[in-house]
């Protein structure tokens, strides 16, 4: 009788545990996903949408209606790519909550930007913990934490719609921009913080590997390998409000903000406990 590989090494059954896969996140229908889209820049018609009298009273195109297309799939050498065109601001939205999780995927720009960031930086984002309402923040996303992803600014933190982190920061000389510093002091964040200097972003249309680590209401950022900025008790106050709520699960948002964008290789696991080289970028408390 053969016996199992681990008997024959004097090890019981538990004794090694191995690690959950990762599950994709991507297929060609997107079933794990529901659209949401925001109102229709002035610059761009689209029969059938009626506007209000002036900008802000323009109104969304709402839960999976998606007349344009900004959120297609393509197979590309067996497998499932996402495309972002950006033309109308929105996420996708995961159908399920998640709290302590390992998130990755590859990540690339395309040529074409739209109104009202012609002339800027390609933008779009990563949200966690998202909970509410879509729409919460702008219109557009729901309450959550960003990993930032913008060019030459990947893993920069940003808060939406009165979501707290603390973050080990520092304050540049010159800029007096707010920047992830794992020796700087631990200060509570309610607006963006810019990715740290240990940083490798692929030249634009190159493929980035983007990494979020959460754990307990904290989360490691990492882009190429890198930690690039750190959130820990992750919280929100409602507008007015002083008193701090626990945001420490909830859906995954992918944005569209102005810019095409790529995703591949799209994947979720759950995760117990810090990585080592994960660990080593966590400050003492």
């Amino acid at each position: 009788m053969r016996l199992p590989l681990l008997a024959l090494l004097g090890l019981g059954a538990c004794a090694v545990a191995a690690e959950p896969s990762f599950q994709p996140m991507l297929d060609p229908q997107l079933t794990q996903w529901e659209k949401w889209l925001g109102p229709v820049h002035r610059a761009y018609d689209l029969p059938g949408y009626v506007r209000g009298a002036k900008p802000k009273d323009d109104p969304v195109l709402g839960l999976n209606n998606d007349p344009l297309k900004v959120f297609t799939t393509r197979q590309q050498d067996g497998e499932t790519v996402l495309h972002i065109t950006g033309q109308v601001f929105g996420a996708l939205t995961t159908l399920k909550s998640y709290d302590n999780f390992h998130f990755r995927t590859e990540q690339r720009f395309g040529p074409q930007r739209w109104e009202p960031r012609t002339q800027a930086v390609r933008d779009n984002g990563i949200l966690i913990f998202c909970v509410g309402e879509h729409g919460a923040q702008a219109k557009f996303w729901k309450r959550s934490q960003e990993l930032q992803v913008q060019e030459g600014d990947i893993g920069d933190y940003w808060p939406l719609a009165g979501a707290i982190a603390d973050i080990p920061q520092r304050t540049g000389d010159a800029t007096k921009k707010r920047i992830y510093d794992p020796r700087g002091k631990l200060t509570a964040a309610d607006n963006r913080v810019w990715h740290g200097d240990d940083y490798q972003e692929k030249p634009t249309g190159e493929w980035n590997v983007i990494e979020c680590f959460a754990l307990n209401g904290d989360a490691v950022f990492r882009l190429n390998g890198k930690t690039v900025n750190v959130i820990l008790n992750s919280r929100y106050r409602e507008k007015g409000s002083t008193v701090d709520v626990p945001l420490k699960s909830g859906q995954l948002q992918v944005q569209s903000e102005a810019a095409e964008c790529e995703y591949r290789r799209m994947e979720i696991r759950p995760l117990t406990a810090w990585p080592t080289d994960v660990a080593k970028d966590l400050p003492s408390r």
